[in-house]
C-alpha cells in the first residue's frame, strides 16, 4: 500500500480482504514512507505496528528507489543503505526491525501449541499415545488407592475405589439378608436377626426340614442324617446366590464404564480420538465380562454342585456352641439357672433333655446347615469380590488398567495411524505454521545481523 493514501481507500487492500477475510495469508507492505508530509507519519506507524489492521504475516515498511534515483544509477546495495539510514531517523526509528518479527514468532509458536504435539510420523503418534496412556494410568492408580481431586463431587464417577467399596458392601448386605430361601432360627425358635430383611417372610424352616427329612429317608439308621439331604437342602437354601452375584457384577460393570468415560473425557480431548480409544477399550471390557461370567460360574459350582466341605474352625465352633445352647435352653425350661440351688427331678430332667429321633435329626440338620451356610456365605462373598471383581476387572489386563504404555507398544504402524494420525485440517494448519515460523526465524536472524 502507498503510505500517502488512507488504508480504507486502498483498492488492493479491499481486494486482499475479499480473498483473505481473516488476513491469514496476506502480507502487508507499506511503500513510499519517505514521501509522507511531516506530521502524517503516526498513522503509518500505527498500521506498521499492527494497531489498525491485523495480518497474520504482519506489516513491513520499506523505502524503495525513486524514479530519479534509478535514473541516477543508484544500485540495490545503495538503496538498502539509504533505507537503513531513513528508518534510523525519528519517528521511523520507533519501528523495531525485530520486535514485530519476535511477536509473530511467539504467536506462531502459540498456534503450534494449540494444535498439540505433532502426530505426523509413526514415532510421534506412538509417543503421543504413550504419554496419554501414562497419564491415564496415573489417574487409575490414584482412583484405586482413594486419592481424589478435591474439586470432585461426592458421587463423581472418577472416585472408582469409593464406588467399588460401596457396591461391594451392598452386595455383602444383600447376600446376608436376601441370599437364603428360608430364615434360620435361634434355639428358642425366634427368627435369627442376622438373616432378616424387611421383605423376608418368616416361613417355618423346621417344617421344611422335617418334610425333606421324611421324604429323603434311605438306609440310614433312625435319628441319623443322610449326607445327601444336607447337600440338597444347602443347594435350595443358596439358590439365590447366583442371581444376586450376577446383579452385583452388572453394577460393577456400570461403575467401570462410567469411570472410563469420565477419565477419557479428561485425557483424550479430541472427540474422534476419544471415540476410537473407547472402541478399542471395549475389547478388554468384553473379555473381562466373559472371564467374570466364567469365574462366577465356577465359584457358584464350587459352592453348590459338589460336596459340602470346609476346614474353617468357625463351622465346628459355631455348631458346638449351638448344640450347647439347645441343651441349656431345655434346662432353663425346668427353671434351672447358673448358680441357682434347687431340687432336681431327674426323671423330669431326662424327659426334658430327651428328644425323639426325628426331632433330634431335624434340630441337627438345622444347626449343621446354619453353621455351614454362614461359612460358605462369607467364602462365596469374598471370592466374588476378589476373584471376579478384582481379578477380572481390575487386573493389568482388565478394562481399567489395559490402556498402558505396554499396550500402546504393541500397536502396529497401521494401528497408530488409524488411532492417532492428525486430521487433514490440523496437519495442513501445522505445516502452514511450521513454514511461517521457519521464515520468521530466518527474517529475525537477518534483522539481528543487520542491527549488529
Amino acid at each position: 500500500m502507498d503510505a500517502r493514501n488512507n488504508l480504507a481507500n486502498q483498492v488492493v487492500f479491499c481486494m486482499a480482504r475479499g480473498a483473505d477475510p481473516q488476513g491469514l495469508r496476506t502480507v502487508g507492505i507499506i511503500t513510499k514512507c519517505d514521501a509522507l508530509q511531516p506530521g502524517d507519519e503516526q498513522g503509518v506507524l500505527n498500521i506498521a505496528q499492527i494497531e489498525v489492521e491485523r495480518l497474520n504475516h504482519g506489516w513491513f515498511a520499506v523505502k524503495n528507489r525513486s524514479t530519479k534515483e534509478i535514473q541516477q544509477g543508484v544500485t540495490i546495495e545503495q538503496r538498502y543503505f539509504k533505507e537503513k539510514q531513513f528508518f534510523a531517523t525519528i519517528p521511523w526509528s520507533s519501528l523495531s526491525r525485530d520486535r514485530e518479527i519476535r511477536t509473530l514468532i511467539v504467536e506462531s509458536r502459540a498456534q503450534l501449541d494449540s494444535l498439540g504435539p505433532s502426530r505426523q510420523t509413526f514415532m510421534e503418534q506412538r509417543q503421543f499415545l504413550t504419554r496419554l496412556a501414562v497419564k491415564y494410568q496415573n489417574c487409575v492408580y490414584n482412583s484405586l488407592i482413594g486419592t481424589y481431586d478435591n474439586v470432585w463431587k461426592s458421587d463423581d464417577p472418577r472416585k472408582l475405589r469409593m464406588h467399588l467399596q460401596i457396591t461391594n458392601d451392598a452386595f455383602s448386605e444383600s447376600m446376608a439378608t436376601r441370599g437364603y430361601t428360608r430364615i434360620f432360627r435361634l434355639v428358642n425358635d425366634d427368627v435369627d436377626r442376622d438373616f432378616v430383611s424387611p421383605r423376608a417372610k418368616a416361613e417355618c424352616i423346621y417344617g421344611w426340614i422335617r418334610q425333606v427329612y421324611r421324604e429323603s429317608r434311605g438306609s440310614e439308621l433312625p435319628g441319623t442324617v443322610n449326607p445327601t439331604v444336607l447337600e440338597n437342602m444347602f443347594r435350595q437354601q443358596s439358590e439365590k446366590w447366583s442371581v444376586i452375584a450376577e446383579k452385583h457384577i452388572a453394577h460393577i460393570e456400570r461403575i467401570i464404564t462410567a469411570f472410563n468415560e469420565a477419565v477419557f473425557r479428561d485425557i483424550f480431548h479430541e472427540d474422534t480420538l476419544r471415540d476410537k480409544i473407547e472402541s478399542r477399550s471395549n475389547v478388554p471390557f468384553r473379555k473381562a465380562s466373559q472371564d467374570a461370567a466364567e469365574q462366577l460360574s465356577s465359584i457358584v459350582a464350587d459352592e453348590r454342585e459338589y460336596i459340602l466341605q470346609t476346614v474353617n474352625h468357625y463351622f465346628a465352633d459355631t455348631l458346638s456352641a449351638t448344640r450347647q445352647d439347645r441343651v441349656l435352653h431345655r434346662l432353663r425350661g425346668l427353671g434351672l439357672e447358673d448358680g441357682s440351688q434347687t431340687t432336681v427331678n431327674l426323671k423330669s430332667l431326662a424327659e426334658t433333655a430327651h428328644l425323639s429321633n426325628e426331632d433330634k435329626a431335624v434340630n441337627d440338620i438345622h444347626d449343621i446347615l446354619k453353621a455351614y451356610y454362614k461359612v460358605a456365605l462369607k467364602r462365596f462373598t469374598d471370592n466374588v469380590v476378589i476373584q471376579v471383581v478384582e481379578r477380572c476387572y481390575l487386573s493389568s489386563k482388565g478394562p481399567v488398567k489395559s490402556m498402558s504404555a505396554e499396550y500402546i507398544g504393541g500397536f502396529t504402524d497401521t494401528d497408530l495411524n488409524n488411532l492417532a494420525a492428525e486430521n487433514y485440517a490440523t496437519a495442513s494448519s501445522r505445516n502452514d505454521v511450521d513454514a511461517k515460523l521457519e521464515r520468521l526465524e530466518k527474517a529475525l536472524a537477518i534483522a539481528e545481523k543487520e542491527r549488529s
